[in-house]
């Protein structure tokens, strides 16, 4: 399944079920609950918040904790302060107030980088909800009346049939819009959550008259957090940081689903540690991406890892050794084209043109080539995949013994 649908999936599936769940409830009598029900619904949302913002604290997910406490200070706002008609004062201006900041919060939240806790901006990422309301709050105590106008005059003019102002409504498109730009074009979790986030606060806000539609959407906030953060550890548990390809685990945790034949590809860099040592890391760490990104362009259907060091691993589900072969054949031949670019910072030019112009003219006559052997092996071979595993590592080591940049069969 594409990432990309996967996080543009779960916020739809969390706003629809949370949709769904209260017409529900509605439609069987939930307009005079138990007390029991009643407390349990309206204080699930801040269990939820409170937990992702302690898990996300813990993980050291500074941002993603950052928009847990911002969700659970809205939701605390909605339940202590506006329970009665948005008329009456100070719940006009606080409605007014929390719909300019809320989604203007969503945005920040958006191009913030992931931070810990420990670092000023981490800290400053948790603050900020609580540090506005308490500004507001400080405002508002010493001038009741300071945004009353404002308030008033937004909150006349409303607009697709919901309460919220038009000024309200634009900020929640544009950070809509910022959010969905962000889910497509950029693979982490965080804008997924934020997505939501701006579409579940924009409903909520919108129809706020709507019996307890706030303790339904932000309970649907608080699973949204919660899913995606835990995407976002999984993630780095089974994901190789550098070449943002699967490590050994996840080749591992692949295998326990293998069913039929299948076969395995172990893929080394030649002559890695030469050029580690005359080049340095930087361009080791820069050749080791560039191997990994051809193995995904150019594996037919096989799922790349990082096995360790500079040493990957291909698995390919449902063929045999001689079926992959001039796939493995064109991964060798693609790698060996690829011209490494050795770029000098010191001399590097300013202008984008002239520089494309140079790394244009590096990869006709390329600084570096490198090149890869590969050893492959089939459970048609072996029967387990440890074996499996073994004897394409063996046939590796016979394409080294050969002389390198070459495929060997098991």
């Amino acid at each position: 399944m594409s990432p990309i649908f996967m996080r543009l999936a779960i916020p739809a599936v969390c706003f629809a079920s949370a949709l769904i769940l209260r017409n529900w409830f509605i439609s069987h009598g939930l307009n005079n609950p138990t007390e029991e029900l009643t407390f349990l619904l309206l204080n699930l949302p801040y269990i939820l918040l409170a937990l992702t913002a302690l898990l996300a604290l813990l993980s050291e997910h500074a941002v993603e904790a950052g928009i847990s406490l911002c969700m659970l200070c809205a939701y605390w706002l909605v339940q202590t302060q506006l329970q009665v008609p948005l008329e009456t004062q100070p719940a006009g201006q606080i409605y007014y107030l929390l719909n300019l900041w809320l989604p203007c919060l969503i945005f920040a939240y958006a191009f913030m980088p992931e931070q810990s806790y420990r670092q000023p901006l981490g800290l400053a990422a948790i603050a900020l909800a609580p540090v506005i309301i308490i500004l507001l709050a400080r405002l508002l105590a010493f001038d009741s009346q300071l945004f009353l106008a404002s308030a008033q005059q937004a909150l006349g003019n409303p607009v697709f049939g919901s309460h919220l102002p038009t000024l309200s409504t634009a900020l929640y498109l544009m950070v809509f819009g910022a959010c969905l730009s962000l889910c497509i074009y950029r693979q982490q979790t965080i804008e997924s959550s934020l997505l939501g986030c701006s579409l579940i606060t924009y409903s909520t806000f919108g129809w706020i008259h709507l019996n307890h539609i706030s303790a339904f959407m932000f309970s649907a906030i608080g699973v949204l957090l919660s899913i995606n953060l835990i995407i976002s550890l999984l993630s780095i548990g089974y994901r190789d940081e550098l070449t943002q390809i699967g490590n050994r685990r996840a080749l591992k945790q692949s295998a326990k689903n293998l069913r039929g034949s299948y076969a395995v590809a172990m893929v080394d860099a030649d002559y890695f540690k030469k050029i580690n040592d005359q080049y340095g890391h930087d361009l080791g760490d820069q050749a080791l991406r560039v191997i990994a990104g051809l193995l995904r362009k150019t594996a037919d259907g096989a799922k790349p890892f990082r096995y360790g060091g500079e040493e990957f691993c291909l698995l390919f589900k449902g063929k045999s050794t001689q079926e992959v072969i001039d796939t493995l054949e064109k991964i060798r031949q693609a790698i060996a084209n690829y011209d490494m670019v050795i770029r000098d910072k010191k001399h590097r030019p300013r202008a984008s043109k002239q520089g494309e112009k140079r790394r244009g003219a590096s990869r006709r006559n390329g600084d570096l080539r490198l090149t890869v052997s590969i050893g492959v092996a089939s459970s048609d071979d072996s029967g387990h995949f440890d074996q499996v595993l073994k004897s394409a590592d063996k046939a590796l080591y016979r394409a080294k013994a050969r002389g390198r940049n070459r495929v060997q069969a098991a």
